[in-house]
C-alpha cells in the first residue's frame, strides 16, 4: 500500500479544524485561528502513529486521549477544569460521529473495515472538501453579519473649523464617556493626519487625561472646533465638541478616522 504523507497529514489537519471549529462553535467560544491550526496540525501529526509500527503503541486509547486533551488545551488555553473535560467531551463525540459516518459509506461500498481501508477512504476528499467549504462560507458569513453591525455605528461627522471643515467616518464607542474637565464637552478622538494642512497653532490646546480598563493612563492634546456636524441618514445634528489627537489610524481597514463618544449622540 501507497501512502502520501504529505496528502494524508494536509487531509487530517483540515479535519481536525473542522472538528475544533465545530467544537468551538459548540461551546459559543471565539478562538483564534493560530491557536487551532497549531492544535490542528499537532493532531495531524499524530496519524504517524498508524503507519509506523514503532510507533503503534502510542495509538492506543489512553494516549488518544491525552493527545486529544492537548489539542483542547492548546486550542482554547483555558485553565477551567470543567470546561476543558467538556471541551474534550464534544471534542471526542463529533470525532466518533465523523469517523462513524466514514465507517458507515465505506461499509455501504462493500469494503472491508480495517485501518489501511480509512486512511484510503474513496470518499475522503469530498468529506474532506466540503468540511473547507463550510468553513469557508461560515467564515464569510460572520465576516459579513459583523460588517453590517459595524456599519450601524458609523456616523458622517462634519469638523467645521474656522475657515475649512473635515470630513471623516466616525464609530461610535459606546464605552467612551471621555470630556474634557475644563469646558466638560464630550470628546472625539480623530486621526491627527487629518488635520495635516490645519494650522492649529490659531486654536487653545486643549487636555484630556483618560484612563483605561488596566489602570494605565495618560492625556490627549486636542482643541475645539466651531462645531461638529453628525449625519446619520437624512438627519443632522451641531454638536460642541473638543476634538482630541491621535497618532496612527483607528481602523486596520480605514472603516473609520475618528471615535465618538457616547455624550456626543446623546
Amino acid at each position: 500500500m501507497v501512502v502520501y504523507l504529505d496528502v494524508l497529514l494536509f487531509e487530517n489537519l483540515i479535519v481536525n479544524l473542522f472538528l475544533l471549529h465545530v467544537t468551538a462553535r459548540t461551546l459559543r467560544i471565539k478562538v483564534k485561528f493560530r491557536y487551532m491550526l497549531f492544535a490542528a496540525t499537532i493532531g495531524s501529526m499524530y496519524v504517524m502513529t498508524l503507519l509506523y509500527p514503532k510507533l503503534r503503541v502510542f495509538s492506543t486509547v489512553p494516549f488518544k486521549i491525552v493527545v486529544a486533551m492537548i489539542i483542547i488545551l492548546v486550542t482554547f488555553r483555558k485553565i477551567n477544569v470543567l470546561f476543558n473535560l467538556k471541551a474534550l467531551a464534544i471534542f471526542i463525540l463529533y470525532s466518533m460521529l465523523l469517523a462513524g459516518i466514514c465507517v458507515f459509506i465505506q461499509f455501504n461500498q462493500g469494503y472491508n473495515i480495517w485501518y489501511s481501508a480509512i486512511i484510503n477512504f474513496s470518499y475522503k476528499k469530498l468529506m474532506v472538501s466540503l468540511m473547507i467549504i463550510y468553513m469557508l462560507i461560515e467564515r464569510i458569513i460572520v465576516y459579513i453579519k459583523d460588517r453590517k453591525n459595524l456599519s450601524t455605528l458609523i456616523y458622517s461627522v462634519d469638523i467645521i473649523l474656522k475657515d475649512s471643515k473635515k470630513n471623516v467616518k466616525a464609530f461610535l464607542d459606546t464605552g467612551n464617556e471621555l470630556r474634557e474637565p475644563a469646558t466638560n464637552l464630550p470628546v472625539i478622538i480623530v486621526e491627527k493626519s487629518i488635520f495635516y494642512d490645519v494650522n492649529l497653532s490659531s486654536y487653545d490646546r486643549f487636555y484630556i487625561p483618560y484612563k483605561v480598563v488596566n489602570g494605565q493612563g495618560g492625556s490627549l492634546q486636542g482643541f475645539k472646533p466651531e462645531c461638529v456636524k453628525i449625519s446619520e441618514g437624512k438627519n443632522s445634528i451641531d454638536k460642541e465638541v473638543i476634538v482630541a489627537f491621535c497618532e496612527g489610524h483607528l481602523s486596520d481597514i480605514n472603516d473609520y478616522q475618528a471615535l465618538l463618544s457616547r455624550g456626543v449622540i446623546m
